[in-house]
């Protein structure tokens, strides 16, 4: 590197240099350039990046494509470096950035399964790394084109505008879905909104429930609800006229409204002032008042107070809380108070805590609506009747969010009741607790203990804590890798052994027990109680698995934004509005939530699956979805639960909306009961049933023959012997269906007589 540029320049045009031709390492020149010792100086730095950018400009002969040969930026040595992993290695920015903008290959791994990304973190030049990640995020890549990306994101933004109903409900959202359902539920009974309230009130706001009271008996259903009946609700209990009765009374004197009540002086008093005008007297405080006066048309009862004792008693019930029920003040009387005409009787503020109250009664007598159990948060979420026990509740501001039935952690897909059990057997078996009364029992709890703190290399037998994310680990002391699920060498998880990850069924549990020593063997002695420990162990060890990940995954959602926000203010100027305001940049931010949901919904399915009885195929097809889950899941958690991202953005965003989808469709087949999958109908009706070849023919000769020997069949000797000899019941065989439908529609074979 002791030349300058011109020398440099006259070595690769007039001396005939290659910058592509390669030591006995495979290193050509600009490996050379970018390889540098313990110690660098700026100068030195930047006569690398001018004999680089000398060496890009270069162009050889002609090739046979009609092209001039090109310095090759992605050449690989003997161990699989390009010289960008040299550059991000030795930190040297400048060559970092010129080879980037020439195209240099940013995913290239080496044989150590490391890109110039990892290199430069391992190395401790953070600024080269950062620079990497941002473009590797950012990249634009053929593994996902725009169109299959804009699919997903529109299906991805289909499935959020589903799951609205899970979004944090604020007051006003409460409002709006409360006056919702008053004016359905007032349009399909023809009723008056307040009506409707009081009534759905009654019934937990449930219409289902309120159609069904109101379809038997309307009449009683008002009354219990503390309103006078409708003229709907007198109609249809009106009894029905005889058929070709003519002469019937029409339904206005069949129905009697009620009575109204006007309180009447009597004695002296004559109900009228000087000018003439009628008075009226308030049930409470006895004081005259004009009949026009505010408060004087109160509920339907006909019960009349003055606008002070009204004020007063209305003030009195919102203040005790008993907002969502108050009566009229009248003795014996149980008619409700009207909403409007509370909010007309009392001061803005007192309206304004009357409504409070009145959504917080709406939302705690609602079975589909529940608050969010964070202190502070304010908000509720709402879900659909049919299917209120199928999925937990996720609240907006809680993290972990919260189950409804139990309003503790999420543990979906197993219920409140596995939960509850699932923490009572891991307190009593928890080491610490456990009585040493044995050996047996000593060595299972020791056992226990090693299992959920540690595990021996399968190599060296060194125990290993496992302080990250992902499941693939390798031994800081023998350099050994492996899964840490099942102990087995990493290599062993290939396509070519059937997939990545396929480690999470307790059939598999001898061997992983044969793994981890002989101290479960002993501890069992071959009965129920170690039986079931070892059960336990199964589950409890995945269990602590993911929850352990969990923990290690959740303060990434903290980090995420500012980390999205230094990723897109890295950019170049000319590409910041591109990458950042077109796509964004909450895609780290909504991978890590995902991810967090489905670590969680894991941890539930082992409790799940712990507590499941096999049936014959439900075990088979809950443990065939866990591990398409898990394997995504782990897949999500290599992407982005790193201190660096070397992941484009578009496949983060496939495999979070992969991860999304096969969290669904696990959750909603556990919640139906594990049912194997139908034939849809449509095949099932075209499916041609398999018959047996009898005659060793072709099946057209084979159906020509078998109509001879029908014409000529014995009905008393309908056995018939084959080519080769065997005998079969011809006539069995004719009343065979062609066709498999569910309808029972088939084609058979039509014997000629």
């Amino acid at each position: 590197m002791g030349m300058n540029l011109l020398q440099c320049r006259a070595f690769l045009s007039d001396h005939g240099g290659n910058p592509n031709k390669k030591n006995g390492d495979d290193e050509s020149a600009i490996h050379a350039v970018c390889k540098v010792g313990l110690t660098k100086s700026p100068s030195a730095e930047e006569r690398r990046m001018m004999c680089m950018s000398m060496m890009l400009m270069w162009r050889g002969p002609v090739m046979q494509d009609g092209e001039k040969e090109r310095p090759q930026l992605n050449a690989q040595d003997k161990s699989g470096n390009t010289a960008l992993h040299f550059a991000a290695s030795s930190g040297l920015f400048k060559c970092v950035e010129l080879l980037v903008y020439q195209g240099a290959g940013l995913f290239i791994e080496n044989k150590e399964k490391m890109t110039p990304c990892d290199l430069a973190v391992k190395s401790g030049h953070h600024r080269v790394a950062s620079y990497l990640e941002t473009r590797m995020v950012f990249a634009d890549t053929d593994t996902i084109n725009e169109g299959e990306l804009q699919t997903i994101l529109t299906e991805a933004e289909s499935e959020e505008a589903e799951s609205d109903m899970y979004a944090g409900l604020r007051a006003q959202d409460l409002q709006e879905a409360k006056d919702q359902l008053l004016v359905e539920t007032a349009d399909m009974l023809h009723i008056p909104l307040f009506t409707a309230e009081a009534l759905l009130r009654d019934n937990e706001w449930s219409k289902a429930l309120l159609l069904e009271k109101w379809m038997s008996n309307a009449i009683h259903c008002c009354e219990m609800a503390g309103i006078a009946p409708p003229n709907s609700a007198l109609q249809l209990c009106a009894p029905s006229p005889p058929m070709g009765d003519i002469s019937s009374p029409p339904l206005s004197t069949i129905i009697t409204p009620p009575p109204t009540h006007v309180l009447q002086c009597t004695g002296s008093f004559d109900g009228s002032d000087s000018s003439g005008e009628k008075k009226i007297l308030c049930e409470i405080c006895f004081g005259e008042m004009s009949p026009w006066e505010l408060g004087a048309e109160g509920p339907s009862c006909g019960h009349r107070f003055c606008s002070s004792c009204w004020e007063s008693y209305l003030n009195l019930k919102i203040e005790e809380g008993g907002a969502h029920h108050i009566l009229c003040p009248a003795v014996d009387c149980n008619i409700l108070v009207d909403v409007d005409f509370i909010e007309k009787m009392v001061t803005p503020d007192v309206a304004r805590k009357y409504l409070q109250f009145d959504i917080e009664a709406f939302v705690e007598r609602n079975k589909t609506i529940k608050w969010c159990p964070l202190p502070g948060c304010g908000r509720a979420v709402r879900y659909p009747e049919a299917e209120l026990s199928v999925q937990p509740f996720h609240f907006p501001n809680t993290n972990p969010p919260p189950k409804t039935e139990c309003l503790g952690e999420a543990h979906s897909p197993c219920g409140c009741d596995q939960w509850f059990a699932w923490q009572g057997k891991v307190a009593e078996i928890r080491p610490e607790e456990l009585k040493i009364s044995s050996g047996e029992t000593e060595d299972a709890a020791n056992f226990l203990w090693l299992v959920t703190n540690s595990k021996p290399c399968p190599n060296c037998k060194s125990p290993i804590q496992k302080n990250e994310g992902c499941n693939h680990m390798k031994c800081s002391k023998c350099k050994f890798v492996f899964c840490w699920v099942c102990l087995e060498s990493w290599k062993k998880h290939s396509s070519a052994t059937g997939g990545y990850f396929r480690c999470n069924r307790y059939s598999a549990q001898g061997k992983v027990d044969e793994k981890l020593g002989e101290l479960i063997t002993e501890a069992s002695v071959r009965n129920q109680e170690m039986q079931e420990l070892s059960k336990f162990i199964h589950y409890y060890t995945r269990f602590k698995n993911h929850q352990n990940s969990l923990k290690l995954e959740e303060p990434l959602l903290k980090l995420a934004k500012a980390k999205m926000e230094t990723l897109a203010n890295s950019l170049p100027n000319r590409e910041k509005r591109k990458d950042s305001k077109e796509k964004g940049t909450k895609f780290i931010e909504e991978g890590i939530k995902e991810l967090l949901k489905a670590r969680r919904v894991l941890c539930g399915s082992y409790v799940y699956g712990y507590y499941l009885q096999d049936n014959g195929y439900n075990k088979t097809i809950f443990e065939y979805m866990q591990n398409e889950l898990e394997e995504i899941v782990e897949k999500l958690s290599g992407m982005v639960a790193r201190d660096y991202l070397v992941t484009p953005r578009g496949e983060i965003i496939a495999t979070t909306y992969l991860v999304r989808k096969r969290r669904h469709k696990f959750v909603r087949a556990v919640s139906r009961g594990l049912l194997p999958p139908e034939t849809p109908p449509a095949l099932r009706k075209g499916r041609r049933k398999r018959i047996p070849t009898l005659m060793g023919m072709d099946p057209v000769d084979e159906l020509e023959s078998l109509e001879v020997m029908g014409r000529n069949l014995d009905p008393s000797q309908p056995w018939v012997k084959d080519n080769s000899g065997r005998h079969a019941n011809l006539a069995a065989l004719l009343d065979w269906p062609d066709f498999d439908s569910d309808d029972e529609v088939g084609r058979g074979i039509k014997i000629l007589k």
